[in-house]
């Protein structure tokens, strides 16, 4: 209220006070309009009109901050609080995040192992018969197959799913001699650096040709870590 009074005051002195209105600097004038703005609790600024700090400030265009030396725009907040708010779900284009929900671009990276074998020995002893390779730690969705022929005297063939390190469990099995397969389904914790196998094996000793004629493997991360309950 005090920029009101003091250009009340003005229009009534007459001449006199004119002329020593006129000699202000137009830098004072805007610093006094400003704190009276200020003081006189508007609410917010409109488009082309100062920015205040703590207050709502509209806009019916765009503004817009450049710096042509580095960062335009740099905003701190208290540990455990955003320092950025949105009221939309609308796609921010360009937007280059370093993390979404938490979680790193390596966490979030869809990764895996894949591995195929055309012919491999089948003897009671058990074996890998086919290998993703190396893969980053995390727990994977694994899916194996594989297409045996159990000789006679083989009495069947089973096969399952395990890590490297020797990890793993019977999933697939049959009694029946000749052409049969083998289908497993797992989800598996690799640590770095591990991987996953699929072995086979005959049920008994002295089986006369059996082979593994052709095996598949595949092993997708869904998880970066251990949920837990592994």
């Amino acid at each position: 209220m005090g920029t009101i009074t003091t250009l009340t005051s003005l229009r009534r002195c007459g001449r006199a006070c004119l002329g020593a209105a006129r000699s202000l600097s137009p830098a004072a004038v805007a610093v006094t309009l400003a704190l009276g703005v200020g003081g006189a609790g508007i609410a917010d600024a409109a488009t082309g009109g100062a920015f205040i700090l703590g207050r709502a400030n509209k806009e019916t265009s765009p503004a817009t901050l450049a710096n042509t030396r580095g960062t335009p725009l740099a905003l701190s907040a208290p540990a455990g609080r955003a320092p950025l708010a949105v009221n939309r779900r609308a796609l921010v284009k360009n937007l280059n995040a370093q993390f979404v929900g938490g979680l790193g671009s390596a966490q979030l990276e869809s990764t895996g192992g894949f591995g195929v074998t055309n012919s491999a020995p089948l003897t009671n002893a058990g074996a890998p018969v086919v290998e993703t390779g190396d893969l980053r730690a995390g727990v994977y969705y694994v899916t194996a197959t594989a297409s045996m022929l159990v000789g006679t005297g083989g009495k069947g063939a089973g096969c399952w799913i395990q890590r490297r390190d020797g990890s793993g469990d019977f999933q697939s099995m049959t009694s029946v001699e000749g052409f049969v397969s083998a289908a497993e389904t797992t989800a598996m914790l690799v640590p770095a650096g591990g991987s996953v196998q699929e072995w086979c094996s005959t049920f008994a000793a002295g089986s006369r040709g059996s082979y593994v004629q052709y095996a598949a493997i595949t092993a997708i991360r869904i998880l970066s870590s251990s949920p837990g309950f592994f």
